[in-house]
């Protein structure tokens, strides 16, 4: 069975003007994987991977199906990455048994980002004063009127690495590369597909 990972991931589909699913779809891929646990002809998945990733929940969620599939039906997953698969794209790819890339593919990426702007600047030129009533000194955090706190950076931050902690762990189970390698690796680069496979991010191109 070819499973497609196509445009940026997200929980839930994007939509068009028209109300069709465009891109990614991940409800749908997810009750696909599950019809293959049940499906006595499917003898393996291929993974077409062309996507410069997406959430950490949704990447985290088909990861855990593949593996859940593999233990279940014990075979294999194989991966081919077209222009990219980055990020949340490479995180899913480790569920593969063995991964290959268009030679002209970039891949890596690997790390977690939050983003947000800062508009303080801009109200202040506008006239403009944002308000906020809060239940707590960090229930605004991130708002684009307030500057963020040391704090309220430090909370972002502890969230960014742990979610940061747990990609490198699954690269180190699916590449079978050790944890300081990976951390060496995983500084947020983007990488060609022979630098990929020079570091054994990949198997070939």
């Amino acid at each position: 069975a070819v499973i497609d990972v196509i445009g940026t991931i997200y929980s839930e589909p994007t939509v068009s003007m028209w109300g069709e699913s465009e891109g990614y779809d991940h409800p749908s891929t997810m009750s696909y994987v599950d019809q293959l646990m049940e499906d006595e002809y499917n003898k393996g998945i291929l993974l077409y991977m062309n996507t410069p990733g997406g959430e950490v929940t949704a990447s985290d969620d088909l990861y855990l199906k593949l593996m859940e599939y593999k233990e279940v039906t014990g075979n294999k997953i194989y991966c081919y990455y077209a222009d990219q698969s980055c990020s949340g794209g490479y995180y899913i790819s480790m569920a593969a048994d063995e991964i290959y890339a268009n030679r002209n593919c970039w891949t890596g990426s690997i790390g977690v980002i939050i983003s947000m702007t800062n508009m303080q600047g801009l109200y202040e030129k506008l006239g403009i004063e944002e308000i906020n009533i809060t239940s707590g000194a960090n229930k605004a955090m991130g708002s684009a009127g307030e500057e963020l706190t040391a704090e309220q950076r430090d909370i972002l931050q502890g969230m960014v690495d742990e979610a940061y902690d747990q990609f490198v762990s699954i690269i180190v189970d699916g590449r079978g590369l050790s944890e300081e390698k990976v951390r060496e690796l995983a500084d947020g680069r983007i990488y060609t597909a022979k630098q990929a496979e020079d570091a054994k991010l990949i198997d070939g191109i």
